[in-house]
C-alpha cells in the first residue's frame, strides 16, 4: 500500500508543537462566542445617528445585528492558520535535517513534496473547521440568530480559511527555501501576509454593514485566486536544489 505522506506529515506536525493547537482552540472558542453576541443587541437602543457610517446616515441596531456575527469569520480563519503552523515549522525542520533530501532520493520531485505538506495543512485545517463551523452554527441557532446569516458564515469561513491556508503554506515553503534558518525563523513573514489578507473581514462588517457579506465574498474570491496562482507557480518558487540541507 502506498504511503500517504500528507497524513504522515500531519501527524508529525501535531506531535511537533502543541502550543499552536492550544492557541487555535482558544481562538475558535472566542470566535464561536462572538458569533452570537449580536443577538444581545436586541435589548440595546441605538440612535440612528450615534454611530456614523460612510453614507452619513448612521448604523442601526438591525445593521449591527446582521454584521457583528461576521466578526467570527476572521477569527476562525486565524485559528485555522495557527492550527496549521506546525506543518510549516516541520517543513523547515525537515529541510535542515535532510528529510526533504530523503524524499528526493525516493524519486519525488519538489512538486510532490510541497503537495504533501500542503495536503497536511489542508487536512488539519479541515478537521478544525468542521468543529468550528458546526459549533458556531449550533451556538448561533441557540442564540436565535438569522438562519440565512448562519449559512453565509458557514460557507464563507471554509472558503477563506482553506484558501488562506493554501496560500500561506506554499508561500512559506518558498520563503523557507531561500536560505537555511532555524526552525520557524521565516514563518512570521508568511503568516503575517496571511493575516494581512484576512484583516479586511474585520473592517467590512462595520464600515459597510449593508455590504458586509458581499465584501467578504469578494475578498474570499481574491484569496482563492491568489492561492491558485501560487499553487500553479510553486514549482518555480521552490527549486529542487533549495530543498537540500
Amino acid at each position: 500500500m502506498a504511503r500517504d505522506y500528507g497524513i504522515i506529515i500531519a501527524n508529525r506536525a501535531i506531535s511537533l508543537s502543541k502550543a499552536y493547537i492550544v492557541v487555535s482552540v482558544g481562538l475558535s472558542a472566542v470566535a464561536v462566542f462572538l458569533g452570537s453576541v449580536g443577538h444581545l443587541l436586541n435589548g440595546i437602543s441605538v440612535n440612528a445617528t450615534s454611530i456614523p457610517t460612510t453614507s452619513g446616515t448612521g448604523t442601526t441596531t438591525a445593521q449591527l445585528q446582521s454584521s457583528f456575527p461576521l466578526i467570527s469569520v476572521p477569527l476562525m480563519v486565524f485559528s485555522a492558520l495557527a492550527f496549521t503552523t506546525p506543518v510549516l515549522l516541520l517543513y523547515v525542520y525537515d529541510k535542515n535535517n535532510g528529510v526533504l533530501e530523503y524524499f528526493l532520493s525516493l524519486g519525488m520531485d519538489q512538486g510532490d513534496i510541497y503537495k504533501s505538506y500542503l495536503k497536511a495543512s489542508l487536512v488539519l485545517a479541515s478537521i478544525l473547521l468542521v468543529f468550528e463551523v458546526t459549533g458556531n452554527a449550533l451556538v448561533a441557532l441557540l442564540a436565535g440568530l438569522n438562519r440565512s446569516l448562519i449559512i453565509e458564515i458557514a460557507c464563507l469561513t471554509p472558503i477563506i480559511a482553506l484558501s488562506a491556508v493554501s496560500f500561506v503554506t506554499v508561500i512559506m515553503m518558498a520563503f523557507s527555501s531561500l536560505q537555511k534558518e532555524r526552525v520557524g525563523s521565516n514563518q512570521p513573514l508568511g503568516i503575517a501576509i496571511g493575516v494581512f489578507l484576512v484583516l479586511p473581514t474585520y473592517v467590512i462588517p462595520f464600515a459597510l454593514p449593508t455590504l458586509a457579506v458581499a465584501g467578504d465574498l469578494v475578498l474570499a474570491l481574491v484569496i482563492v485566486v491568489m492561492a491558485v496562482i501560487t499553487f500553479i507557480l510553486a514549482n518555480r518558487l521552490i527549486r529542487r536544489e533549495k530543498l537540500l540541507p
